[in-house]
């Protein structure tokens, strides 16, 4: 890729009364100080006729102290009415924030409820993709593409990072119409010439893997390793197409959970597969439980398994700043890499070679795959030389060190967020200076196994 030159984004972190809120460098709008959410309930009522969307969301939320006002993050719709502990409140909007100045100054445990209609069409800028956001499939549904700063187009929210939360959906469509979310579907009522459908999730998830679709859907549900719940979603009519993918799944997480070393991270597996525009940036996102993906997509084995890799890593395992991106993206190719060696596919350190050739000419750029400095490269950075540290640690350490890394990570962080001090902190002190190097280095450090490997640009 051609890098241009950077600018670094610098944020003051907010102090209010105990809870520190520091935004995040690379993208400092989002997330608001004051309080951490603790749960979502998000009510929809979806018209195929239209392209607004008729919402409630309810967020229950922790302060500690009495809040004279309080910020959401929401863009690109209407909000008709905003109540706090069931009491009307004043609001207005500032930019990207939704301003809420509760007649009652609620402290500790509060709840706000946010009447509005979302537009489907809406669009803001983005310092990462202006194209994520709705998806607005061929079908007349949608499909949410949130990561990494969108996700307050759909619900107003405190779009942090790391501030996770649970999450239940109540979404009410005309019958012959599907509703699927992330978790577990909890209830299917029809009335009317409607259907409700209930879901919720059993693990706290951040707000950028919130996945709600609608649509004319084939469902397909399966049963996974140690007895998992699988379901998947399908454009409809196409579910024996996809079968000989889906059947699939049982062998992709069975394989992933020997790499890896820990059991699938949630109580429910599956994948979506929508026909539709989807975001620039990807041809796929880690939604929590339920990754989306391009339908014709899920026939390609290596994709899926990067996308079912983020449910250890980066959703079940958030990662603390995008700075620390490669924890996701990095642990997600190079496991992505380690199928394809074993499945046919070029061997792993043929692949990382060529990544290696290169990361010098990055880190010329002033970057690093700890310090990214750009939104719009983060992604890009993160996969690539965020995959070569993995395997550099892999080399440095061994197999059976190398998992007890993963497992000690993956266990001490599970429904939580860690950044790159953290996980340094895990591998132990004996690697401490190996991998700051690699992940904050000027030049590219020699990779262990492979003296013959060169770097251009260094």
């Amino acid at each position: 890729m051609a890098l241009l030159p950077i600018t670094a984004a610098v944020a003051a972190a907010a102090v209010v009364a105990g809870i520190t809120f520091v935004p995040d460098p690379l993208l400092p709008d989002l997330g608001n100080p004051g309080y951490h959410a603790t749960a979502y309930d998000l009510s929809f009522r979806f018209r195929p006729e239209s392209r607004l969307v008729d919402g409630t969301a309810t967020m229950t939320g922790t302060a500690d102290r009495r809040l004279t006002e309080l910020a959401l993050d929401h863009a690109g719709g209407t909000v008709r009415q905003v109540t706090v502990d069931g009491r009307p409140a004043q609001f207005h909007t500032r930019g990207e924030k939704l301003v809420i100045v509760p007649s009652r100054q609620p402290s500790g445990r509060f709840r706000v409820t946010v009447d509005y209609t979302a537009d489907r069409d809406a669009k803001i800028p983005s310092k990462v993709d202006d194209t994520a956001g709705w998806g607005n499939n061929s079908d007349g549904g949608f499909v949410w593409w949130g990561q990494p700063d969108r996700a307050h187009l759909f619900f107003p929210c405190n779009d942090d990072l790391t501030d996770k939360a649970q999450f239940t959906y109540r979404v009410t469509v005309p019958d012959g119409w599907t509703a699927i979310a992330n978790g577990t579907k909890r209830a299917e009522e029809s009335a009317d010439g409607s259907t409700t459908f209930v879901y919720a999730t059993e693990h706290p998830m951040a707000t950028q893997l919130a996945q709600l679709a609608v649509g004319k859907f084939d469902i397909v549900t399966g049963v996974g390793p140690h007895g998992l719940p699988l379901r998947s979603a399908v454009p409809a009519g196409r579910a024996a197409e996809f079968r000989p993918a889906l059947d699939r799944l049982p062998e992709y997480l069975s394989w992933l959970e020997a790499k890896i070393g820990r059991r699938y991270p949630f109580e429910v597996a599956g994948v979506l597969g929508v026909d539709g525009p989807g975001a620039q940036q990807t041809f796929a996102l880690e939604t929590q439980t339920l990754p989306v993906f391009h339908a014709n997509s899920l026939t390609n084995a290596q994709e899926v398994v990067h996308e079912l890799a983020h449910q250890w890593f980066g959703d079940s395992v958030g990662v603390r700043t995008w700075s620390d991106l490669w924890l996701s993206e990095g642990f997600a190719s190079y496991l992505d890499l380690t199928w394809a060696a074993e499945h046919g596919g070029p061997a792993v350190d043929e692949q990382l070679r060529k990544a290696y050739q290169f990361d010098g000419q990055v880190r010329a750029q002033g970057v690093t795959p700890g310090d990214p400095k750009r939104p719009d490269i983060m992604f890009g950075l993160a996969r690539g030389e965020g995959a070569l540290v993995v395997y550099a640690l892999r080399q440095q350490v061994g197999e059976q060190e190398f998992g007890r890394v993963l497992r000690d990570y993956l266990a001490r962080y599970r429904d939580g967020s860690a950044s790159s001090a953290d996980f340094i902190g895990v591998a132990g002190p004996a690697q401490d200076g190996f991998l700051r190097d690699w992940l904050y280095g000027k030049k590219t450090p020699p990779m262990p196994g492979h003296p013959d490997w060169t770097s251009g640009a260094q």
